[in-house]
């Protein structure tokens, strides 16, 4: 998912700062790297959010973002045909001081994938994710900030809304800003359904010149140049991912009974640039294109993964408020 990023993080806090957990290094699966970036996603992007909280009392941040994926050859033990995907979604979260020091945030979350899947292929012809989000920020001292966040729902292959389908990934974080330059985040995640339920992260955000980040905080790595007060340009890349329960006949109308009712990794790497452009005071556009390297269905339990061996072209758009 894209990130809003024209606002570099506040000079230390009197409030609050978003953070984010994520990387961890060496030999790691795709499956499990992508869990990892989405770590350090929830600490890196909530600074203004968190500020406009500590001045009224209370905070809205909605985003809507739409993304498609060009044609992709997938495969598996043999070639599975052409794929077309595309991705569209919503996140609404209202924050709310409880105290100088503490926020509770609360809202929810609705994303969907469609994919034009050949009907023997063993790829799901959508994913989806229902959920609440629940959390709190915690400030600590002078340059601390702790995040702890829960989304409890329906992580699915498909529409139903089934028990089944029912889970509440994890996230716990930690902000340090160094200076007003220089923030360091580390964190960690849990999901059970997930290949590596536990996973760990660290990340950093340095404005290294007037004009120019190095947003190191995953999932979304960038460079940025502040081009002017309202438009951000920047080059870097997009890692998602995201673990679902597919439906109790999916493994059997594909000839692999196995595959039924079977939990899925799904990892996609964005590669390209893009631009943010900041329309009013509470109201941000982004836009970027590029290419998309690596595409994934790990079904770990199952021991079936299914990956594309090319890179097609990616165009990815966002529309974010805050309040």
């Amino acid at each position: 998912m894209l990130r809003n990023r024209l606002e570099a993080p506040a000079p230390m806090p009197t409030h609050f700062v978003k953070s984010s957990p994520v990387a961890r290094g060496f030999r790691l699966s795709m499956a499990r790297l992508l869990a990892v970036f989405g770590v350090l996603s929830l600490l890196g992007c909530g600074a203004a959010s968190a500020q406009e909280a500590g001045k009224f009392g209370t905070s809205l941040e909605s985003e809507f973002h739409f993304g498609i994926v060009g044609a992709s050859n997938f495969k598996e033990r043999a070639d599975m045909g052409t794929v077309h995907a595309d991705d569209w979604g919503t996140r609404d979260v209202v924050s709310m001081k409880v105290s100088e020091a503490f926020l509770i945030r609360f809202g929810m979350e609705w994303q969907r994938r469609d994919f034009s899947v050949p009907h023997f292929a063993s790829i799901p012809t959508k994913l989806q994710m229902s959920t609440l989000v629940v959390g709190a920020d915690l400030q600590l001292g002078d340059a601390w900030i702790v995040r702890v966040e829960v989304q409890p729902g329906f992580y699915s292959g498909g529409t139903n809304l089934r028990e089944k389908n029912f889970q509440a990934p994890v996230i716990v974080g930690a902000s340090y800003f160094v200076s007003s330059d220089l923030q360091f985040v580390a964190g960690i995640s849990i999901d059970p359904d997930r290949k590596y339920p536990v996973l760990p992260g660290i990340g950093f955000r340095y404005r290294c010149a007037t004009d120019w980040v190095l947003d190191f905080i995953l999932p979304t790595p960038r460079i940025e140049y502040n081009f002017s007060k309202s438009l951000l340009l920047y080059v870097g890349g997009d890692f998602q991912g995201e673990t679902y329960r597919v439906d109790g006949d999916f493994g059997t109308a594909r000839g692999v009974p196995k595959l039924n009712d079977a939990v899925v990794d799904y990892s996609q790497i964005r590669v390209g640039a893009g631009a943010s452009w900041k329309i009013g005071s509470n109201l941000t556009l982004e836009m970027e294109a590029g290419f998309v390297p690596v595409q994934e269905f790990d079904f770990h339990r199952a021991d079936v993964k299914t990956r594309a061996t090319d890179t097609p072209p990616y165009g990815a758009v966002q529309l974010k408020a805050a309040f």
